[in-house]
């Protein structure tokens, strides 16, 4: 028996066989694999182009998000500035408020302190010269006229040294 053997009846009907069933495998099996493969292909193409606009969308959108973010820093920014002059321009009008004030109540306590001492040398004149008007009275144990005695007074007050009274 030899295992190869060459029939050429087999070998036509095994051609047509084959022949048919290719077409039939064309026409059932690979027209439908084909359309699958290009809906297939379609599809893909399809989700990678709106892969694409959904990846240039976010890009856009976080663009803008970049943009806003630098916005509200600025702002932000600006905001905290104007607060920083704002509270330094209301420091520097309460210091200067307080300096006011402060100079203002100084002058008042000089002015008070000029006039008590005015009011004190004018007590002490009016003492000095009384105190002149008796000891001088009571030295001469005459009466002097009032000419005289002013001139008395007028010496007695030339005498006391009133630049150590205003000191004290």
């Amino acid at each position: 028996m030899q295992i190869f053997e060459i029939s050429p009846g087999l070998f036509i009907w095994s051609a047509i066989t084959f022949l048919v069933l290719v077409g039939m495998l064309y026409k059932f099996a690979f027209n439908p694999l084909m359309r699958l493969q290009k809906k297939r292909q379609d599809e893909i193409h399809g989700a990678i182009h709106e892969a694409e606009s959904l990846r240039d969308e976010a890009q856009e959108l976080l663009a803008n998000y970049k943009r806003q973010l630098a916005a509200a820093r600025q702002e932000a920014e600006g905001i905290l500035d104007r607060a920083r002059k704002l509270g330094e321009a209301s420091r520097a009008e309460v210091l200067e408020e307080a300096r006011l004030q402060a100079e203002a109540t100084l002058a008042k306590a000089r002015r008070q302190i000029e006039r008590d001492t005015a009011l004190a040398l004018e007590t002490i004149r009016g003492e000095v010269a009384d105190l002149t008007v008796a000891a001088t009275e009571r030295v001469a144990r005459t009466s002097l006229s009032g000419e005289d005695q002013l001139k008395l007074i007028q010496q007695a007050i030339n005498e006391i040294d009133l630049s150590k009274v205003s000191e004290n």
